[in-house]
């Protein structure tokens, strides 16, 4: 797949630990029908027209780089899409059934989810919106991508660094973690999002 863009298929199907840990932690801040409808649908005429094996790419101006998947055996249409040399994306899932907008929200390319999401029902309406970055205000992404680059003197574009957050299922603790590889070494740095400190630091060695 291309959620960098252009990683391969295979890692657009991997969801990551951060990503299943810190889904049950967000905040929700509207459970409810109200007004706000989409209209939205996915073009399937054209998916299938142009898809090859299991996806269709594309790119244009006002998307960039795009990758759709999905649709098989009932299952719902997918869409990553992220502008040339943006760090973040945006995702969007379609009902199969009615392919309307079901869920949209941005993302990093590597690898974790933020902003505002919306989940909308077959009918169009907005039934819940989650703010992904609620548990992490005291230690925003704004801190994060300045310690990133002036003190760990990364390239947020490397394709060797993967940054996830998660909050900690007993602890409650909302955590950043980010690792980055240097020849056969892959670093790894957790920071505690509550007070900003850095609570671990590893070295690994990759396995050939």
């Amino acid at each position: 797949m291309i959620r960098q863009i252009a990683i391969s298929f295979t890692a657009f199907m991997l969801i990551s630990g951060c990503k299943a840990q810190s889904t049950s932690n967000n905040s929700k801040i509207k459970d409810k029908k109200n007004m706000e409808r989409t209209v939205e649908r996915f073009d399937a005429f054209t998916y299938y027209k142009n898809r090859k094996g299991w996806d269709y790419q594309f790119e244009n101006i006002a998307q960039g780089k795009v990758l759709q998947f999905g649709g098989d055996d009932g299952s719902n249409y997918i869409e990553y899409a992220r502008p040339k040399n943006e760090l973040f994306g945006t995702y969007k899932e379609y009902y199969h059934k009615t392919q309307t907008l079901k869920l949209v929200g941005k993302y990093f390319h590597n690898d974790f989810d933020t902003g505002i999401w919306k989940r909308y029902g077959e009918d169009g309406f907005l039934v819940e919106t989650t703010d992904k970055d609620a548990p992490y205000k005291n230690y925003p992404w704004e801190k994060v991508e300045k310690f990133i680059k002036e003190e760990l003197k990364l390239d947020l574009f490397n394709k060797t660094l993967y940054i996830c957050r998660y909050v900690d299922k007993e602890t409650k603790i909302p955590t950043w973690e980010i690792s980055w590889q240097v020849y056969d070494k892959v670093h790894t740095i957790e920071i505690n999002a509550n007070t900003g400190e850095i609570v671990s630091r590893k070295i690994g060695t990759v396995e050939k």
